[in-house]
């Protein structure tokens, strides 16, 4: 699989060599000497991208990082001594990877070098990432997850406490996730994390204050280190958004956030909305019998994916799925696909909040069959194998064609591969004003 990239790239994020934007995909490069794309066949599962760093995770476990790496955030800084191989794929200051390199580290307390991961996650100055680690250091210990975070954490969002890792360190959280329990999703925002465990709970940390870990944490403002959220469902997955989080499963789904509300994010749509569903606004109350501060909706089971922008929600339902059409107050969107069709590929997306940049779809967008939300982009795989990007484009996330205010906004750009590119495009990506194709 090749991955290729173009939008914001001052630190190096996109992993193409340099630090100049760029709006058009460029291929990818990796430290690995002997190829540029050493994934060995395994497929990129998870494209997780910080404000200057980016994280890529394989199907075997692998991950790659690229971008900042002042503070570790990208994984174990190099030596002073590295090879001159190294020295070429790192800023002239010596903090910044220009190409993907693989992330090693090691359990503190199985002493074993961890190299494959479950899950990785990142916010605007940090990392976390989830492997199975030997419960010991006995030859036959059982195994457990291990959360690791490096990078910075200035508002608690790496989960250790008030203190930030050493730059250039890593770090475990302390007995979590609990005894018992695997963890089974995870998303970050910019200062805050969510994951959702086996056993359907879900627990969060970092900024609380706009209710994005739930309503009962908001009044501790900061959640140094894990605290439970509580949601009306098993729940299974979960997104962020940059100040509220959406936790879904089995169908149903919940936002949670600040009842400002100012972009929308809260008002889930009627026809999604739960039937007789009540939720308080969380001012002032605390424990499961007073709810979970939040709005709740559905889909139907297991035909749809949940997104976050910072500012919209975003439900793209898999094949099959009639049309949902509905309006909230501020801005909706609503696309309708060719129910029935021979490809099969037919579906919906529906979406909701910010949209002063053309951040929400527009309505001539073909139903995706893929979708990757940005912080404050899009970027849709196509039936025919096109690959539409829109909204606030002003890096070049979105192509070269955007707007005197840098927005692709009613309508979606067309992005092109090199003409020299020979692949099938089969996955796409969005970061903080970053944008990623994946070929195979």
């Amino acid at each position: 699989m090749n991955i290729f990239a173009f939008g914001s790239n001052g630190s190096g994020q996109l992993g193409i060599g340099h630090e100049d934007d760029v709006s058009t995909p460029t291929q990818c490069l990796f430290e690995d000497p002997n190829s540029n794309n050493p994934t060995n066949g395994n497929k990129i599962t998870t494209i997780a991208a910080g404000g200057n760093h980016t994280l890529l995770l394989t199907t075997s476990g692998v991950l790659y990082a690229a971008g900042c790496n002042t503070d570790g955030r990208c994984g174990p800084r190099k030596p002073t001594n590295q090879s001159q191989n190294q020295s070429q794929t790192e800023a002239s200051n010596g903090t910044n990877l220009l190409r993907f390199r693989k992330v090693i580290l090691t359990d503190p307390v199985s002493d074993t070098a961890v190299s494959k991961f479950k899950h990785v996650s990142a916010t605007w100055e940090g990392t976390i990432a989830v492997a199975s680690v030997p419960c010991s250091q006995e030859p036959d210990s059982s195994r457990q997850d291990r959360v690791f975070v490096f990078g910075s954490s200035p508002k608690g969002e790496l989960g250790v406490g008030i203190e930030s890792p050493v730059p250039g360190f890593w770090s475990c959280m302390s007995s979590f996730p609990p005894e018992g329990t695997e963890i089974t999703a995870l998303a970050s925002g910019m200062a805050h994390s969510a994951v959702v465990l086996s056993d359907g709970s879900v627990y969060g940390w970092g900024a609380a204050r706009k209710g994005q870990l739930g309503a009962g944490n908001s009044a501790g403002k900061i959640a140094y280190s894990p605290v439970k959220i509580w949601v009306p469902f098993f729940a299974e997955n979960v997104a962020c958004g940059r100040e509220f989080t959406v936790v879904s499963g089995r169908g149903r789904f919940v936002v949670l956030g600040d009842w400002g509300n100012r972009w929308g994010v809260l008002r889930v749509p009627d026809l999604l909305a739960v039937p007789g569903a009540e939720v308080d606004a969380g001012l002032g109350l605390a424990g499961e019998e007073k709810g979970c501060g939040g709005c709740e909706g559905s889909v139907p089971y297991g035909c749809a994916d949940i997104g976050a922008s910072w500012h919209g929600v975003y439900v793209h339902a898999a094949p099959g799925r009639e049309r949902v059409e509905a309006m909230c107050s501020g801005s909706w969107s609503s696309v309708e696909g060719q129910t029935g069709s021979q490809s099969g590929s037919a579906g919906s997306l529906v979406a909701w909040g910010r949209n002063d940049r053309g951040q929400l779809p527009p309505s001539e967008l073909p139903t995706p069959v893929k979708f990757a939300v940005g912080s404050e982009h899009a970027l849709a795989l196509l039936e025919d194998g096109r690959v539409a990007a829109f909204g606030w484009g002003e890096h070049g996330n979105c192509g070269p064609d955007t707007d005197s205010q840098g927005n692709v906004s009613g309508r979606y750009n067309v992005v092109s591969l090199p003409e020299a590119v020979d692949g099938k495009v089969v996955g796409v990506g969005a970061g903080c004003a970053t944008s990623w194709i994946l070929l195979e």
